[in-house]
Parts: structure tokens; C-alpha cells; sequence
């Protein structure tokens, strides 16, 4: 038996007739994965643009993601910064292929950070209706935000309960994924070495159970339930599966999973001195070394007891409006046809304008700590057009638009103020501009001229995104 696997993660060997395989694999680097946003771009428009800058290599069970090389560096490329794909673990993807959420789904993910999954969600019920992202713990959302800002994301509101005991009336989602938080052994490869104490296990199983119990209760009668985890524990997987399916009384079963990770092996049946439902054969369990992915777990069930006879339809959330016609500066700035607003509204949430799905409809009962994406930041009753309101409308805009090539782009990205030539300056007069590049939307400059008459490009483009000079 290897010696360089953590003591913990040893008493897999009894599961596993090539474990060497498995211990060999802890020890290698975990491929990153890009998939593609399609509010953004098509995949061959991808390929054309970052093929000779990454190392991509199709994933043959999930359409339009890739694996990359240890050495590519995706997350410096303008390409994320503009919203055209995300980074994660392959792995991850899985959820939101199982739960198969389309448009006129009500989604729910109660464990929801750092976002991922829920930005996968909110794409698949195509930009609209309802996807509610939620954690315990606010702070873990904040890359959700990013997400949206950059992805141009409209049909989700965060949320910050305790999913265990989520406040809203049931049977509300079609579709609920619970992601829930485990002892990440899954992480192994990523150093995630150090072995959980038992306190610790007993804890988080605990937590697992009632997460599962409570979508199970918020999901309708026929709707599905994702749960998953990144941890090889029986114990958290089909302990936990087994648990709920056996205190269900029918009204919980698993399904035969829509996409199967090759190498991917089915649930187990037992485990040292515990059996499992019979139903948890259709879990998927992803061995790193079998897989070439994370550890994981994912399952797909169904809520399958009859409905319940019709009562009153449940609350909603009611939202503060705003008018569209605060954002008339910034569209008559940028020649943006008001057509841009289709299907879309406007709330107000503190100085902030958020850009919302007209359909997105959050239940009532629960504390929206942001809806939909920031499009403007307002005050005296006028707005200004942040970058994700930017992103978002850019592809209408029609005046003052400046198209960099590549050098003029990454000087721009290192907020870098630079000279720009009155060629390039068509239907451009001084002051705020849209930055595009190979057609598509960027961000904001300023553009002004100095002291000899000549143009100047000040970037704004965002601190957080800057690239530092010289690297």
C-alpha cells in the first residue's frame, strides 16, 4: 500500500483494486477547466480567439467546456474579464448537468458559494425566471456578484439563511441543488490534506441530512433534487442519501443520471459495517485516478409523492421599481435603442440600479441581500452605467465606441492611459466611451484631449480586474 496517501484517505483501499492508481493520482496537479458562457460567445468564436493561447481539450460529457494544460493561465486573458467563460473543476460541472434546469424552472441552490453552479443554472434557464443563489454565509457570495457582473447575469437573487431551515412556503422549485458542505476530501489534489476530527464529521453529517430533508420539502411533487458533495466519505454521500430516501415514506427516489462522467463508478452498496438504499446504484462517484477530475458525488432524485390540491398560489417578494428612464443619459450617451430593456426591469437597491429579468419572481419570507445585476449607479436622479451594466448593453451600443487592437487592449486592461490616433475615433466626441475588442463589449474609458489637441484613453477599466504592469 502507498505511503503517501493521509492516513484518512487510506481506508479507501478496501473500495478501490487499483488504489495505487488512486494514491498516485493525490499527488498530481488538478486540471482546470474553462466552460463557456453562451450569452457571450459561441464555442467555435471561442476556439478562434484564445485556441493558440490555451491548451483545449474537449470534455466529451459536458458540451462546450475544456480542460487545460497545468501551465494556462485563462484567468489573465481578457477573455475572462468580458464574461466568456468561467474557470472551476471539472467535476463541478456536474450538478447543473444533472439537475437539467430549462426555461420556466424555478431553481433554488441552498449552498450556493462560491457560484459556479448557480451562474450554470441561471444560463440554463436561459437568463430569465427565477434562480435563487443562497449560503449561510454572506461573504462567500461575493464572487456571485463578479459572476454576474461579468457574465451578465439578470435572473438571480442571493440570499443568506440557513438552508437546513430556508423560510419560505413548500414545494415553491422545480429544481433544487444542494451542494452541500463537507470535509473535502475530493480536495485532495489541491492540498486539502488535513483529516476531519470526528466531532467534526458527526457535525457536518448532521448538517448534510437536514439540507437534503428541507429541499426535499421545497421541491414540488415531480421536481428533482441534485445533492453533492466533494468528499470520498461514505458517510456524507450515501449515508446521508440513504438516510433521507429511507424517512421519505416513497415520496424520494433516485433516478438514473441524464450525463455520466466517464470512468465515473456507480454509488456503493455498503461500506465497513453499513448498507445502502438500493436506489443510491445510480450516484456517480468520481475517483480522481478513474476520472481524471476531483474527487465527487453527485446523485439525482425525484420528489414523487402526488401533489398537494390547490391552495393559494405562495407569496412573492414584491421589489422597488425604478424607471427605465434613468438610464436614459447613458443610452442616449451610447446610442443604446431603448429595445435594449426588453424583457427586463429595473429595481432599486440602495445607490445601485439592478437590471432584472421581468419574470424573476423570488418568494416572499426571505431577506434579498441582491437581486439581478448592477447595471447603474445613480444619484440627483441620474444614473451612470457601470461595467456590468456596460457589459451587459454594449453589444447595442451604436456611439462612442472605441475598438482596440490587442497591445492598445492590454495597456487599457493595466488602467494605463494612453494616446489614441482620430482614425479610429468615428461617431467618438470626448468623454465617456465603450471599449470593444474583436467585436466584443469590454468596459469604459474616458477619452479627452490634452493641452496640443491630441486624444488621450483613460482606462476604467475595474482595480480589481487591473493587470499589472509587466506581467
Amino acid at each position: 500500500m502507498s505511503d503517501s496517501v493521509p492516513a484518512h484517505l487510506a481506508r479507501y483501499a478496501s473500495l478501490l483494486d487499483d488504489y495505487e492508481a488512486f494514491a498516485a493520482a493525490l499527488s498530481r496537479p488538478l486540471p482546470q477547466t474553462l466552460a463557456l458562457n453562451p450569452l457571450r460567445a459561441h464555442p467555435t468564436r471561442l476556439l478562434e480567439l484564445f485556441g493558440d493561447q490555451l491548451s483545449l481539450t474537449s470534455i466529451p460529457w459536458s458540451a462546450d467546456a475544456w480542460r487545460l494544460a497545468a501551465t494556462d493561465r485563462p484567468g489573465r486573458l481578457w477573455g475572462y474579464s468580458a464574461g466568456l467563460y468561467t474557470i472551476q473543476e471539472e467535476a463541478s460541472l456536474l450538478p447543473a448537468r444533472l439537475l437539467d434546469a430549462t426555461p420556466g424552472h424555478r431553481v433554488l441552490d441552498l449552498c450556493a458559494a462560491p457560484g459556479n453552479k448557480t451562474a450554470h443554472l441561471a444560463i440554463a434557464v436561459g437568463n430569465r425566471g427565477t434562480v435563487i443563489a443562497n449560503d449561510l454565509k454572506m461573504p462567500r457570495l461575493q464572487a456571485l456578484h463578479d459572476l454576474c457582473r461579468r457574465m451578465g447575469l439578470v435572473n438571480i437573487s442571493v440570499t443568506a439563511h440557513d438552508g437546513a431551515v430556508y423560510p419560505v412556503a413548500d414545494g415553491q422549485f422545480d429544481r433544487v441543488l444542494v451542494d452541500a458542505p463537507c470535509t473535502s476530501e475530493g480536495k485532495a489534489q489541491r492540498g486539502y490534506l488535513r483529516a476531519s476530527s470526528t466531532r467534526f464529521r458527526s457535525f457536518i453529517c448532521g448538517q448534510q441530512r437536514a439540507l437534503l430533508q428541507r429541499a426535499l420539502d421545497l421541491c414540488r411533487p415531480g421536481g428533482r433534487i441534485v445533492y453533492s458533495t466533494c468528499t470520498f466519505a461514505p458517510e456524507e454521500n450515501e449515508a446521508v442519501v440513504s438516510h433521507v430516501l429511507e424517512a421519505s415514506n416513497g415520496r424520494l427516489r433516485a433516478l438514473p443520471p441524464p450525463v455520466r462522467v466517464p470512468g465515473a463508478s456507480p454509488g456503493l452498496a455498503a461500506f465497513e459495517d453499513s448498507r445502502f438504499h438500493p436506489d443510491l446504484v445510480h450516484a456517480q462517484r468520481l475517483w480522481p485516478h478513474r476520472t481524471g477530475t476531483g474527487g465527487f458525488f453527485a446523485i439525482l432524485l425525484e420528489r414523487c409523492d402526488a401533489p398537494a390540491a390547490d391552495g393559494p398560489p405562495a407569496p412573492l417578494q414584491a421589489l422597488q421599481p425604478a424607471a427605465s428612464s434613468l438610464l436614459g443619459d447613458g443610452f442616449r450617451r451610447f446610442d443604446i435603442p431603448n429595445e435594449a430593456l426588453e424583457g427586463l426591469r429595473l429595481v432599486k437597491g440602495g445607490r445601485s440600479l439592478r437590471l432584472l429579468a421581468e419574470d424573476h419572481a423570488p418568494p416572499a419570507d426571505i431577506r434579498l441581500e441582491a437581486v439581478g445585476l448592477e447595471c447603474a449607479q445613480y444619484g440627483d436622479n441620474r444614473a451612470r452605467l457601470t461595467t456590468g451594466g456596460l457589459l451587459y448593453f454594449g453589444p447595442a451600443a451604436r456611439r462612442n465606441v472605441i475598438d482596440l487592437d490587442g497591445e492598445a487592449l492590454e495597456r487599457w486592461r493595466r488602467r494605463e492611459v494612453q494616446p489614441l490616433t482620430g482614425g479610429g475615433l468615428r461617431d467618438v466626441t470626448p468623454g465617456a466611451v465603450l471599449i470593444r475588442h474583436a467585436g466584443l463589449t469590454q468596459g469604459s474609458g474616458l477619452l479627452r484631449k490634452d493641452s496640443h489637441g491630441c486624444y488621450l484613453l483613460e482606462s476604467q477599466y475595474p482595480k480589481a480586474w487591473a493587470t499589472p504592469s509587466g506581467s
